[in-house]
């Protein structure tokens, strides 16, 4: 009877970890000045919105800390995310925001590729 309570139990974890959301998986949640130190890791990234800019190819930039070049860490979406174009993108200036994915640089900067609102958590 323990090793069938046990088991079950084990089930019942294991069950509410694959669950678990992904800010949880990742185990790291960081601020915008330290996503350098994480390159290559799949993390949440926090920080305070600075600017949000849409380039002419249809590609819009959320930077922290800073307007291009100048900015600590971005989040860019790409015109064909689910989220390209939305009018709601301007009104992340000044507030506070977390991204979720995996770290790559560009132009040896941090960014993160976002490609649904699963990704954006704001604060």
């Amino acid at each position: 009877m323990k090793a069938l309570c046990r088991s079950c139990l084990f089930i019942l974890l294991l069950a509410g970890w694959i669950s678990a959301p992904a800010e949880a998986q990742t185990g790291i949640v960081i601020p915008d000045t330290e996503a350098a130190q994480h390159v290559g890791q799949k993390a949440t990234v926090e920080g305070v919105v600075t600017a949000v800019t849409t380039s002419n190819k249809g590609n819009t930039f959320i930077n922290f800390g800073g307007e291009y070049p100048h900015q600590t860490f971005t989040g860019w979406i790409p015109k064909d995310s689910e989220l390209a174009g939305g009018s709601a993108l301007a009104d992340l200036e000044g507030k506070k925001i977390k991204i979720t994915g995996t770290i790559d640089l560009y132009k040896g900067k941090p960014e993160i590729k976002i490609m649904s609102k699963d990704q954006r958590v704001p604060e």
